[in-house]
C-alpha cells in the first residue's frame, strides 16, 4: 500500500501536478485530503487558492477553468474535484454535461502552478475509458482502499499504542466487532475511549461495551444469539430496548430474518467445503461479517437454524397481515421457540 509513502513526499514538499485519490477507506481519504492541503497552501493562501467541486453537482469544466487560473497572491492554486461518477462503469445518467476532452487536454499539459486533486471514492474505476487509463498514467495514485481485517488490526494497535494506552484482547476483540472491523469507524470512536481512560491508560472490554455505539444490526446480532440459546429474558428485554429506540417491529424482524438466512447459506456452503474468503465471495458479503456468521453458526445445528428461520418467516406474514399486536409478534415468536426441543 503506497498510501504512507505519498503521504511522506507530501510532508516534504514534494509535491505533483495531478493526483489521483482512489478507494473507499473515508478515514484515510480524510487523512489524504488535510495532508495535500497543508502541504500545498499555506494557511492564509487557502482562502484566495483553493478550490473543491462536486461532480455530481458542478460542471467538469468549472473545476478545469479553477485549475487553469494562476495563483493569486500565493506560489500554487490547489484544485480538487470530488466524485468524479464519469470515471467509473456507473450507467446512471447524469444530469450535467463533463467536458472530458478538457479533461484529456489538461492532463496532457497540466498548469505549472496548479495541483490538480481527484478524489474517487470508489473500489475501482473503469479501466476500458480512455480518460481513465489517461488521468491514471499523469497522475500520481494514492490509494484509499478498505483494510484488509489484519491490516486494520495491526493499524489500531499501533494507534492505541501511540496514545500510551493499553487494551485488553477482549476489550480489543468487541472493538473490532462493534465497529464492523472497519477503520473508519473504528477511529470516529476510538477518542471516547481515550478520553474515559485518561488515568488507567487502560481500555477495557467494559469500557468499549459501554462507550462504543452499537448499530442496529449488531444489536440484532446479538438479540439472534439469545434467540438460539433460548435465553428468552435476555432476547426480550433487548427487543425491548430496541422498540424503546423507536425501532420499527417489521424492520427487527426482517434483519434478523436476513442474518438467519445468511447463516444457513454460511451453513451450507461450509458443508461443501468454501473456505471463509470463498463463501464471502459467493454470497457478496464482507468477509468479516461471514467470519463471525461462521463463529455463530458452528455454534448450533442446521435444525436450529431452520426452525428459527422458519419462525420469522411466520412472524413477519403476521405482521405484515397485521395480525395480532405488532409488537408481540416477536415474543409469540421467542417463546414458541424456547418451548422447542
Amino acid at each position: 500500500m503506497n498510501f504512507a509513502s505519498e503521504m511522506a513526499k507530501l510532508k516534504k514538499g514534494e509535491i505533483a501536478s495531478v493526483y489521483l485519490v482512489l478507494g473507499t477507506e473515508d478515514y484515510l481519504g480524510g487523512i489524504a485530503r488535510d495532508t495535500i492541503i497543508r502541504s500545498v497552501l499555506k494557511k492564509d493562501e487557502i482562502d484566495l487558492n483553493y478550490g473543491a467541486y462536486d461532480m455530481e453537482e458542478t460542471p467538469l469544466g468549472t473545476a478545469l477553468d479553477d485549475a487553469e487560473s494562476i495563483p493569486f497572491f500565493g506560489d500554487r492554486r490547489l484544485v480538487i474535484i470530488d466524485r468524479p461518477l464519469f470515471l467509473t462503469g456507473d450507467k446512471s445518467k447524469s444530469k450535467l454535461e463533463h467536458d472530458i476532452k478538457w479533461f484529456e487536454n489538461y492532463l496532457n499539459q497540466p498548469s505549472e502552478t496548479t495541483t490538480l486533486v481527484v478524489f474517487a471514492p470508489y473500489e475501482k474505476l473503469d479501466e476500458r475509458k480512455k480518460i481513465t487509463k489517461l488521468l491514471k498514467k499523469k497522475a500520481v495514485v494514492i490509494e484509499t482502499r478498505a483494510m484488509a481485517e489484519k491490516e486494520m488490526r495491526q493499524y489500531l494497535k499501533k494507534t492505541i499504542e501511540n496514545e500510551g494506552f493499553t487494551i485488553s484482547p477482549e476489550a480489543f476483540e468487541l472493538f473490532i466487532q462493534l465497529t464492523d472491523a472497519k477503520l473508519s469507524v473504528a477511529m470516529s470512536e476510538l477518542p471516547k475511549l481515550i478520553l474515559f481512560g485518561q488515568e488507567t491508560k487502560f481500555i477495557t472490554k467494559e469500557a468499549v461495551n459501554e462507550l462504543v455505539a452499537k448499530s442496529l444490526e449488531q444489536n440484532i446480532f446479538a438479540l439472534n444469539e439469545y434467540v438460539l440459546k433460548k435465553e428468552t429474558g435476555l432476547a426480550l428485554e433487548l427487543y425491548q430496548d430496541l422498540l424503546l429506540q423507536k425501532e420499527d417491529p417489521i424492520k427487527i424482524n426482517a434483519i434478523m430474518t436476513t442474518q438467519f438466512r445468511l447463516l444457513l447459506q454460511i451453513k451450507i456452503l461450509e458443508k461443501k467445503g468454501y473456505q471463509q474468503g470463498d463463501i464471502a465471495k459467493t454470497l457478496k458479503v464482507h468477509p468479516f461479517r461471514v467470519k463471525l456468521g461462521i463463529q455463530q453458526m458452528r455454534k448450533f445445528d442446521e435444525q436450529t437454524l431452520i426452525e428459527a428461520y422458519n419462525g420469522l418467516i411466520e412472524a413477519e406474514y403476521r405482521l405484515k397481515t397485521g395480525q395480532g399486536d405488532r409488537e408481540m409478534q416477536f415474543e409469540l415468536f421467542v417463546l414458541r421457540f424456547a418451548g422447542r426441543r
